[in-house]
């Protein structure tokens, strides 16, 4: 890991930590689904229809759930990070849509944080079954396998192709002699009166 992803990622979690229970699901989400964005940039096509996807008004690829569902699709993320993104979105939306009286001692989110995967610092007298403790540490698991996802799914970006030879659809007189062989035909013709 670069010394600049470690300070960047040690800055992050310092404030996570100073969040409250409410400010700590935003954060992190949002710092997830920028990685999200960023991987599919570096995947798709240096083309203008990018920006219309990912970030017009009502870019069609613009929300974190159809930004985690496109990852998912073209195989940018794993299973794993496509259940783990799934579960820290609901956590979020939860804090995101009610009014008051929801924190990480309320029972859905507990049962949320209670289904999340990510690898626990065991032994090492850390709140283990505290939903905020596994919480954090599922954002911070995703953080390290997402933050430079970017740049190794750069090597594989998709390039423009063509599909068919322009040649291949062609509108050509009889009189111009035969296609090329291994050229598909189809033969149109005026009748007769």
């Amino acid at each position: 890991m670069l010394l600049s992803t470690a300070i960047d990622l040690a800055e992050f979690v310092e404030a996570l930590k100073r969040e409250t229970d409410r400010g700590l699901p935003l954060v992190a989400a949002a710092l997830i689904d920028d990685r999200l964005t960023e991987t599919l940039r570096a995947f798709l096509c240096e083309v203008s229809s990018v920006e219309k996807l990912l970030d017009d008004g009502n870019a069609p690829i613009s929300t974190f759930s159809t930004r985690t569902e496109a990852c998912y699709a073209l195989g940018l993320i794993d299973e794993f990070e496509y259940a783990e993104i799934g579960l820290i979105r609901k956590v979020r939306n939860e804090f995101a849509h009610e009014k008051h009286g929801v924190s990480f001692l309320s029972p859905r989110i507990q049962g949320l944080c209670s289904s999340l995967k990510s690898n626990l610092p065991e032994g090492a007298g850390y709140p283990l079954q505290d939903s905020r403790f596994r919480f954090t540490n599922a954002v911070v698991v995703l953080a390290l396998r997402l933050y430079h996802r970017p740049d190794w799914v750069a090597l594989e970006r998709r390039k423009p192709k063509v599909w068919v030879d322009e040649n291949a659809t062609k509108w050509r007189p009889i009189e111009d002699g035969l296609p090329p062989p291994g050229l598909p035909v189809i033969v149109m013709g005026k009748s007769s009166p």
